[in-house]
């Protein structure tokens, strides 16, 4: 659901040259690279002893969430570049596909929501999937709306300012992960998991 969604989303935001749907696909293809990660970091945490690495399990974690918000990290500036430069615009006409995409973006995103509500409540994991997925859900809305703008009033920008608040929301998230991954790291002695970071702190008294 979610590659096939990523696609029309692509495709079409090339086509018509929208930047936020572009946007959109670029960060629905940073969730689908997060889940890859997230599956591989979860299978070397459970074969961890078989695997000898010199990392323990919350390292491996903490270098999934690093590699996830450089990705993120990554998209975000070749979005931002293309606003900067600016995509050619676009007739009003073809606001439409993009409201299709966005009302069926909205749709899928609302789906995931309700299925993870009820586990959201007793799961840390799937608690944060279903705020992304309320996330994800916003900024499809933010599209929707500057589609009907686009269409009615024919104010062309909104796609821009649209794109513009995505890749906002994705540079937040990828510093967010950045900070938190490079704290985890940097508080875990590779050779022996212990905190050299407690010993700085008693050593600065």
């Amino acid at each position: 659901m979610r590659s096939g969604l990523f696609l029309a989303e692509f495709m079409t935001g090339f086509r018509v040259h929208s930047l936020s749907l572009i946007a959109l696909s670029g960060h629905l293809f940073v969730d689908l690279s997060a889940i890859a990660i997230a599956i591989v970091a979860a299978w070397l945490v459970d074969y961890y002893p078989q695997t000898k690495l010199p990392l323990n399990p919350p390292q491996i974690e903490a270098i999934a969430a690093l590699l996830n918000g450089l990705i993120l990290l990554a998209v975000a500036g070749s979005i931002l570049w293309g606003i900067i430069h600016n995509f050619q615009a676009f007739a009003s006409e073809t606001s439409l596909p993009m409201l299709a995409i966005a009302a069926l973006g909205l749709a899928v995103k609302g789906i995931n929501a309700s299925l993870l509500y009820e586990e959201s409540h007793h799961n840390l994991n799937v608690r944060g999937v279903f705020f992304h997925a309320i996330a994800d859900g916003a900024s499809f809305f933010g599209l929707l709306i500057a589609a009907l703008a686009i269409f009615y009033l024919n104010w062309v920008w909104a796609d821009t300012a649209a794109s513009f608040l995505v890749v906002i929301f994705m540079l937040v998230s990828a510093f967010s992960l950045l900070r938190d991954s490079c704290s985890l790291l940097v508080s875990f002695d590779i050779e022996n998991g212990q905190h050299p970071s407690r010993n700085c702190e008693d050593s600065g008294d």
